[in-house]
């Protein structure tokens, strides 16, 4: 199911709590996960779109500048590792600000995907303040690269 922007769930926040300027990408197909994401993300303030399918976080990624990408590793049409080479392609640096949610986690192709990124990566079931924290610090480290410089 694709999502459209003038659809109640089109599963876009336009309002943050804070203006951050902060816009995170969210990538899962089951309506339960695009939910309980866009809850996170409101709670937070930042500015989400979702979608659900990787060809469409393409064109989004093609049109607007992300801080972030949440995504599902298992996803119709594309493979989690598939989509990140493809966002790898696009923008190198915004791969790096990826996280990954899977409920595949002892497929041995995926343990080595996620190990090799080296990129937060989830088990579902997960905790919601684990996503947060990893949210969190994928955006300080963007806005501060080199780290604080307070030893």
């Amino acid at each position: 199911m694709k999502t459209s922007h003038n659809d109640k769930t089109d599963g876009s926040v336009k309002k943050p709590k804070k203006d951050s300027g902060i816009r995170i990408l969210a990538v899962d197909d089951e309506e339960v996960m695009g939910y309980l994401i866009r809850r996170v993300i409101g709670h937070l303030g930042y500015e989400l779109d979702w979608v659900q399918d990787c060809q469409s976080a393409l064109e989004k990624i093609r049109a607007c500048e992300y801080d972030v990408i949440i995504s599902d590793y298992r996803l119709p049409g594309m493979t989690g590792e598939v989509f990140y080479q493809q966002v790898l392609n696009h923008d190198a640096g915004l791969a790096r600000r990826m996280i990954f949610i899977s409920g595949d986690t002892v497929s041995r192709n995926t343990l080595t995907f996620f190990r090799r990124v080296a990129l937060p990566y989830f088990s579902k079931p997960f905790k919601i303040d684990a996503l947060r924290d990893a949210i969190e610090e994928m955006i300080q480290n963007r806005r501060n690269p080199c780290g604080s410089g307070i030893q």
